[in-house]
């Protein structure tokens, strides 16, 4: 009787009648085994007793493993004899499978292509729907990490499959075998860059990025959804581009024109500045030092990022133009650490864009320094790594594109300015960066914060602004659903299009993505302010400054919003004068006079704001400014009228 062995999905046995036939776990897999070492070795040379052993129950020292597999071996010799097959021979030494006594889905693996890409690729993805070995009751170490090698393997062989048949794919049918092979593939390995592009691509082709997006999003939270994913012929033009164009992201050498190779580039380094002020009194300055080096002796076994030693990095630390020396070495991050009142203050600075990346405060009373000092560094020397990480992972993007990247970090300077002038060139910078990468995720939500601050700038209630700032987000979503900044600028978008609930899930889900992402914390700070909640604000918005202690205008503007609805009027003044720019919250410094009662400033910032907005309406700003609930508006509308408008 010849039977057949699944191991895709459910490990078992099957006969003619496609019933399933009971036979011992440890035997199917020792077969499942077995068979893949001649499916490798092209032999069916017989395997040591000893070495099934320890493969089954991973112990070289423990005598009971052979004690285990001699009972195996009798119970499976057992049941082979009545089943009247022989699937597994065993001798006195060894153990050997009868390939020609079963057929198995493995063997559909090493079929030779003879019907063609097409054809190959149709067999493969039947197979592989789903995962090899995906249910076992008892599993050693060595079965484990042999399954995920094997996974691997076909992993492999799909993407090999799927790169051949795409130049011969013609047909919708074609089209839709392409497009379950690429989410099959994407099921595993979701960060895959390839396999995100030709989805990314295909959905940008046929106008459903909001399909893409959803996708992606379920991926980021581990879900599985039936969408319509459909791809249409011209939507493959674009994945054989990306195919066409593609290159393997683990190669070590990157290869030159000549045809030779040249050693990858060098890691990223990273200096760490120990705290000003460690010659001081008290046993808070004297242990920091050992601390700042007891985080850069963590970080030396990375092998992700090249770390100055603490001898360079106090002579960077103590220089007069610490610029000059950061330059001069090469040094691309640096850690910058300030004492303050029993806190220590990190701050992690991208040193050619001067691009704070993560900053973090903690407070030393809640520590004994000298028993928790290598937990404290532990924290520290995780964050870094990770941080460095991402932003490496990002800036890769444009790497041999030198334009692309100048680009975004002049649009990223002039973003954060807060005048027409400065937020337009901001907006025609990060443009021609996605002339160069179009799916360049920083990008996108850089552009998509420029619609946003013309909005709020010109208070003239143009939706067709807010429409572009959400669809930039959703693009940068789609590009990289790990990225805090494009869920941030889908929360503030979201907000001025009136839907405040979707607002704080999307700024939720930024915080979520990093926790230390000082400007995504403000603009959660922002729309807690319009969902009627001031006092959360301020404490959010305290938390983004505690971040970015410089920090920028729109930062304390919000603290001021939070302030003034709250009727703390003078609060929200002290707040606006440390603006360096107050320019942009003059209604909201007219508004806040008013309310005190002192009708000359208040006069004084209406007439401000009259000369560069003259057909400002206060009914109509309110209007189209959403506040959840109506005593809100009201104050913001009294205050404005006592003022003048």
């Amino acid at each position: 009787m010849k039977l057949r062995l699944e191991s895709f999905g459910e490990l078992r046995l099957i006969d003619l009648a496609g019933q399933p036939v009971a036979f011992p776990e440890k035997g199917l897999l020792a077969i499942c085994y077995l068979l893949d070492r001649n499916l490798q070795n092209g032999v069916g040379s017989e395997y040591p007793r000893s070495a099934l052993a320890r493969f089954l129950w991973d112990s070289h020292d423990n005598p009971d493993i052979m004690a285990n597999l001699r009972k195996t071996i009798s119970r499976i010799q057992a049941r082979q004899t009545e089943l009247g097959t022989e699937l597994l021979i065993f001798t006195a030494t060894g153990v050997r499978i009868k390939p020609d006594a079963f057929v198995c889905d493995l063997f559909e693996l090493a079929k030779p292509d003879g019907g063609g890409a097409l054809e190959n690729l149709r067999r493969l993805v039947a197979v592989l729907r789903q995962d090899f070995l995906a249910v076992l009751a008892d599993q050693s170490v060595s079965t484990r990490q042999w399954i995920a090698g094997q996974r691997d393997r076909h992993m492999a062989i799909l993407v090999d499959a799927l790169k051949t048949a795409l130049p011969t794919s013609r047909s919708r049918e074609d089209i839709s075998l392409i497009k379950e092979a690429a989410l099959r593939i994407f099921r595993d390995a979701p960060d895959d860059e390839n396999i995100r592009r030709i989805l990314l691509e295909a959905y940008e082709s046929e106008g459903q990025l909001e399909n893409a997006r959803r996708l992606f999003e379920a991926s980021r939270h581990g879900l599985e959804g039936a969408l319509d994913i459909g791809l249409d012929v011209q939507a493959m033009r674009e994945v054989r581009k990306v195919f066409a164009g593609s290159q393997s992201p683990s190669s070590v050498m990157e290869p030159l024109s000549d045809g030779g190779s040249r050693v990858a580039r060098p890691l990223p380094r990273l200096v760490l500045l120990p705290p000003g002020g460690m010659d001081a009194a008290g046993a808070l300055p004297m242990l920091c030092g050992p601390l700042i080096e007891d985080v850069t002796i963590g970080l030396c076994a990375l092998n992700t990022v090249s770390v100055v030693a603490p001898h360079t990095a106090a002579r960077i630390a103590g220089h007069a133009d610490k610029a000059e020396l950061i330059l001069r070495h090469s040094i691309s991050y640096v850690l910058d650490t300030r004492l303050t009142d029993h806190a220590l203050f990190v701050q992690l600075i991208h040193a050619s864009g001067d691009e704070v990346i993560w900053a973090e405060r903690f407070n030393l009373e809640k520590y004994d320094l000298i028993s928790h000092r290598r937990d404290i560094a532990r924290r520290i020397a995780r964050e870094l790594a990770g941080q460095v990480h991402r932003h490496e992972t990002m800036r890769h993007s444009f790497e041999g594109n030198s334009a692309a990247y100048h680009s975004y970090l002049l649009g990223l300077r002039d973003v954060k300015r807060l005048s027409l002038p400065d937020i337009r060139r901001s907006r025609k910078a990060f443009r021609e960066a996605l002339q160069h990468s179009a799916h360049f995720a920083p990008a996108l939500s850089g552009l998509s914060r420029t619609f946003v601050v013309e909005w709020l700038l010109t208070a003239r209630g143009d939706r067709e602004l807010l429409g572009l700032a959400e669809d930039y987000a959703n693009r940068a979503i789609v590009a990289d659903p790990s990225l805090a900044a494009g869920f941030r600028e889908l929360g503030v978008a979201k907000l001025y299009l009136g839907d405040i609930d979707e607002s704080l899930l999307a700024l939720k889900l930024a915080e979520e993505l990093s926790p230390h992402y000082a400007d995504g914390i403000a603009s959660y700070a922002d729309t807690l302010v319009h969902a009627s909640r001031p006092a959360d604000a301020l404490i959010k918005i305290d938390r983004a400054i505690s971040l970015n202690p410089l920090s920028p205008t729109d930062y304390l503007w919000t603290a001021a919003g939070a302030n003034f609805a709250l009727g703390h009027y003078a609060e929200a003044l002290e707040q606006i004068s440390a603006m360096d720019d107050r320019t942009p919250a003059d209604r909201l410094s007219a508004a806040c006079w008013a309310m005190l009662g002192d009708m000359k400033n208040a006069r004084l910032y209406m007439r401000k704001v009259r000369e560069i907005y003259p057909d400002f309406d206060v009914d109509k700003w309110l209007s189209v400014v959403p506040f959840k609930e109506q005593w809100q508006k009201e104050q913001y509308r009294e205050a404005l009228r006592r003022a003048g408008f």
